[in-house]
């Protein structure tokens, strides 16, 4: 991919990036030198989903300060009309990752559509870089992009709230930043 990029300069950008899991502990489930050589890394809970709101919120904050950590994924893993949201204390979470300079997703899948927008408005007002992700498992899903720019709307964001808006440049820099 880095070879892709290097031998195509004026064409697309690939970035190495991957979902992984927040562990029950708040530990990752890729080891560090691994996360080292991603560009990009959302983390997000995805079992042990009945934990309590303490537990959960020290597990996500655990995972907002790690430094590898690009974005929160779907911080409250609500999956709408078949599964509630975790219980867990969002404004620390945010707090966490303002601090840390960790971004926090808008996912955009009508199944999930979170951050809500309230949680959205709150990230902007601490401080925290939203991107809005489309969760997509299919060329298919891009379009659903549109969901998360409601949220952000709704939110009373405009673009330069939401950092995967910005021109490549910005957002590589942006990136860096988080990186360092």
């Amino acid at each position: 991919m880095r070879r892709f990029n290097e031998s195509h300069p004026d064409g697309p950008l690939l970035l190495a990036g991957s979902e992984v899991d927040i562990r029950a502990d708040g530990t990752l489930d890729y080891p560090d030198e691994v996360l080292r050589l991603l560009d990009v890394v959302i983390a997000s809970v995805h079992s042990a989903m009945d934990q309590p709101r303490e537990k959960m919120t020290a597990r996500l904050v655990a995972a907002a300060r790690h430094p590898a950590v690009t974005a929160i994924g779907h911080l409250t893993g609500r999956l709408i009309g078949r599964r509630d949201p975790v219980e867990v204390d969002v404004e620390a979470v945010l707090r966490a990752c303002a601090e840390a300079g960790t971004w926090a997703e808008i996912n955009a899948h009508p199944a999930r559509l979170d951050l809500r927008e309230e949680h959205a408005r709150l990230a902007h007002e601490l401080g925290v870089p939203l991107v809005i992700n489309t969760d997509a498992h299919s060329a298919d899903h891009f379009g659903l992009a549109t969901f998360g720019v409601g949220i952000a709307r709704r939110a009373w964001l405009g673009p330069e709230a939401v950092i995967n808006t910005l021109p490549t440049e910005q957002f590589l820099r942006r990136l860096r930043e988080k990186a360092r």
